[in-house]
């Protein structure tokens, strides 16, 4: 067996300044559900939205990124079927302290706790409410995704609130 030692050597230098900088400790799905208005009108007037779904996410970072946006927001079915979002309705800082005799979906969807999200992700945890319309009532979902900047979130759906 040949064994030989250099002594006294670096390691090659890397040029790292074109590869990505780790902006992501955690992303991670708390809560969704999605749900309609109601009565709606018959015949349905142009524009007039009608179904809506709410996801609650966690994201940590190791770095602040700021004018993040919200670039996908999709429910799937279990065979997997997509209902696309029409729009985003409002992106929400969600610090509601937690009340023991609330339930979940009255935890996560109530008002107040909250403040408008400027689209900075700060170094650290952020927990944010993003509201949106659907193109059309979904089938059913099971699973959603959602896309806030570079952080790509999946979950589950945890239910329909009552029209």
């Amino acid at each position: 067996m040949l064994l030989m030692v250099a002594c006294g050597c670096a390691p090659p230098k890397v040029d790292t300044s074109s590869q990505p900088t780790t902006v992501s400790v955690s992303a991670k799905a708390l809560f969704c559900a999605y749900g309609g208005v109601g009565l709606i009108p018959n015949p349905i007037p142009p524009g007039y939205e009608h179904h809506f779904v709410t996801a609650v996410v966690e994201i940590e970072s190791l770095r602040e990124i700021s004018n993040v946006a919200v670039s996908d927001f999709v429910l799937f079915d279990a065979q997997g079927n997509a209902t696309k979002i029409k729009r985003v309705l409002g992106v929400e800082v969600f610090n509601r302290p937690h009340v023991d005799t609330e339930g979940t979906f009255a935890y996560y969807l109530n008002d107040g706790g909250t403040r408008t999200w400027n689209g900075t992700l700060p170094a650290g945890r952020i927990r944010l409410r993003v509201e949106a319309s659907l193109v059309e009532a979904p089938d059913q979902p099971v699973r959603f995704r959602l896309t806030i900047g570079p952080h790509v979130i999946e979950g589950r759906i945890d239910g329909e609130w009552p029209t």
